[in-house]
């Protein structure tokens, strides 16, 4: 049981953001099904757990969305049964995966969060602009469903990688714009679906075009990230050790006053931890020329 518990916790702890999506999405799905089973021991039980998942679901009439502004976060987190739950986690794992990967954790969850409130601030105006033509607003009042958020990581990634490719269920040899263009026009064969999905995949790309002309709209994800992680873990008043090194010693790590590390310097396993856990966090692009040196020269390291 302990192991479980570490397992669970280990995603947190290191900042696997793919990993705490994954496990949020999962957790909520569980407590809701749950809640569900207990209710219906208790009168009236079942129009209780209805009333308790509907302050989950993304509400689109302006007026009741308005008094239940919290459902733009809380729709992407939430699924209506295992396979849609099971279908968006294997998505966002593929392609979440190459995000992680390419640009880091923390941009990942820009990408994600972003995905979710601008995909559903876009499906509500879209709702109601077709309510002023009642004849043809055939979409569902309600949606719920991390899909959104997930398309947004899709696009996010064919923006990145186009040309990437990989093996679908490990059988079919697919470029990953050709898989994501698809699975988006599928999924117009439900309108309420599609509209969402257009508008997290929208999202999604315009983030990553945006970003590599020097815009990060997630920066403001970001310190809301930080403020809540440092809310909650107390930081432990440790002393740092104070290393004393000769002039010598000096020279013989740092080689010269520019980047090139001298031939002899290799690097310690605090520097090469420290150096992999940036990478975790934004991805090896935001490595410095020195810092990848570093990591190339451990790599060259024999024992």
């Amino acid at each position: 049981m302990a192991s479980f518990i570490d397992d669970i916790k280990n995603p947190f702890r290191k900042g696997n953001t793919l990993v705490q999506l994954m496990l949020i999405n999962a957790a909520v799905f569980l407590s809701l099904i749950l809640l569900g089973f207990i209710f219906s021991f208790m009168p009236r039980g079942a129009a209780i757990s209805n009333t308790i998942t509907k302050n989950f679901e993304l509400i689109a009439p302006i007026i009741e969305f308005i008094q239940k502004p919290w459902t733009l976060v809380t729709y992407c987190f939430s699924h209506d049964g295992f396979f849609h739950l099971l279908f968006n986690m294997l998505t966002l794992y593929w392609f979440g995966t190459l995000v992680q990967e390419f640009i880091g954790s923390r941009k990942l969850l820009n990408i994600y969060i972003i995905g979710g409130l601008v995909s559903g601030l876009f499906y509500i105006a879209i709702y109601n602009l077709l309510t002023l033509w009642p004849q043809i607003n055939n979409i569902s009042p309600n949606i719920l469903g991390a899909s959104a958020a997930v398309y947004a990581v899709m696009f996010a990634a064919v923006a990145l990688l186009p040309e990437y490719e990989f093996y679908l269920f490990g059988i079919v040899l697919i470029k990953i714009k050709y898989l994501a263009w698809a699975f988006l026009l599928i999924s117009f064969i439900v309108p309420s679906s599609g509209i969402s999905h257009l508008g997290g995949a929208i999202s999604g790309y315009s983030y990553i075009y945006l970003l590599k002309k020097g815009v990060d709209l997630g920066s403001p994800v970001e310190a809301i990230s930080d403020w809540w992680s440092n809310f909650w873990i107390a930081k432990p008043q440790a002393k740092i050790p104070q290393r004393k090194y000769s002039e010598s010693t000096v020279a013989s790590k740092i080689g010269s006053s520019n980047t090139n590390l001298d031939p002899n310097y290799f690097p310690d396993q605090d520097e090469v931890d420290a150096i992999l856990d940036k990478i975790g966090k934004s991805g090896y692009e935001s490595l410095t020329k020195e810092e990848k040196q570093k990591l190339y020269r451990a790599s060259q390291k024999k024992d």
